[in-house]
């Protein structure tokens, strides 16, 4: 059964606070919060497991005040397989390790948002997530007893291989493949197809696009990204997704990500790398959910936010995507020709196209 509870973004991520003078609103109940990402293509997989203190009427940071609140001392952490019928296949328990030796490491001073240092999570080092099969998180209390998991989770299926099932995109077969945003008039668009593959929800294209700037004073060549998100889609597994923007958007994001050319800097194209992402039922919920609060009257206030977790108290998500990547997709010399007398990139001074 799908939950949906008073949270904000901050107790997923662990916050806590130094501060000693303070009054629990409500009675202290150990709350867990659980959440991750699990990819079939990844050879391991992270759950944050937490704790928190939750109130339907009150934001979770006033309530989480107690410094060393955010981690349970004592858990047993394993992902259950089951086949169609439910019935287990086998339970694989899983490790508490510190992000940081496994070569995640907290984010510089001033960006870490809310993540505990030390930053630990549970670590499955599974064969392999099968897209046929279902998952679930069980997480154990050795101190309390008691017992909480998620729902069922269904594995995104990542195959490449053209079938009914799989996350094809025919573009991606391609050798060279180019991209043109050249036209600008009556609407004129890009689009992307592909298959929407098994258990996958939701379709969301970005472009990594990578350009030199070089200061013609010093020679000096820095390279410079920037992602855009050009369209997403939500489709049912099997069906055809598209991925489709009006060409003028991109002239738009190209000038908000990098701006007019400083003084003395010219500028070169790069190629540029098309990520999809394929997003499973779990995730497609709670992106829905987001999207009608942020449109509500109440969109600045706390809110419910949706919950896969099936305990009593136990909430957050666990669900899975897949990924299908395209490195080097070329733009193509029109598109670089329009670039730069487009009014709106032509101050941007790009003159060419890099070759290094």
């Amino acid at each position: 059964m799908k939950k949906y509870l008073y949270i904000l973004t901050a107790v997923l991520i662990g916050f806590t606070s130094c501060k000693d003078d303070f009054q629990i609103a409500a009675p202290y109940k150990d709350i867990v919060v659980a959440y991750g990402m699990l990819n079939a293509a990844d050879t391991a997989h992270y759950i944050r497991v937490q704790k928190a203190f939750l109130d339907n009427n009150k934001s979770a940071i006033d309530l989480a005040l107690i410094a060393d609140s955010s981690y349970f001392d004592s858990l047993s952490v394993s992902m259950h397989e089951y086949n169609d019928n439910n019935t287990l296949r086998r339970s694989v328990a899983m490790m508490k390790v510190n992000m940081a030796a496994e070569g995640y490491p907290k984010d510089a001073a001033g960006s870490q948002g809310f993540f505990q240092n030390p930053s630990y999570a549970y670590k499955l080092k599974i064969d392999s997530l099968n897209p046929y099969y279902k998952y679930r998180l069980i997480i154990k209390n050795n101190k309390s007893g008691a017992t909480d998991s998620s729902e069922y989770i269904m594995v995104v299926n990542g195959a490449r291989s053209k079938n009914a099932q799989n996350f094809y995109i025919d573009d991606f077969t391609k050798g060279n493949y180019a991209i043109n945003f050249a036209k600008t008039q009556f609407q004129a668009s890009y689009t992307l197809f592909g298959t929407t593959p098994r258990n996958a929800k939701m379709i969301e294209g970005i472009l990594r696009f990578h350009i030199v700037e070089v200061d013609v004073s010093t020679g000096r060549r820095t390279r410079k990204s920037a992602d855009f998100t050009f369209a997403k889609d939500v489709k049912n597994s099997s069906d055809q997704f598209s991925l489709k923007t009006v060409n003028t958007a991109f002239y738009g994001f190209l000038y908000d990500a990098f701006g007019p050319a400083p003084a003395n800097t010219q500028r070169f194209l790069d190629s540029c790398d098309m990520f999809v992402y394929a997003g499973s039922n779990e995730l497609y919920s709670y992106f829905s959910l987001a999207q009608v609060q942020n449109a509500s009257l109440l969109g600045d206030q706390i809110k419910p936010t949706y919950s896969n977790m099936a305990g009593a108290d136990a909430y957050g998500i666990v669900a899975s995507r897949a990924l299908a990547t395209y490195k080097n997709v070329i733009i193509d010399d029109v598109t670089l020709d329009s670039i730069k007398l487009n009014p709106i990139t032509k101050d941007m001074l790009f003159i060419g196209r890099t070759t290094d």
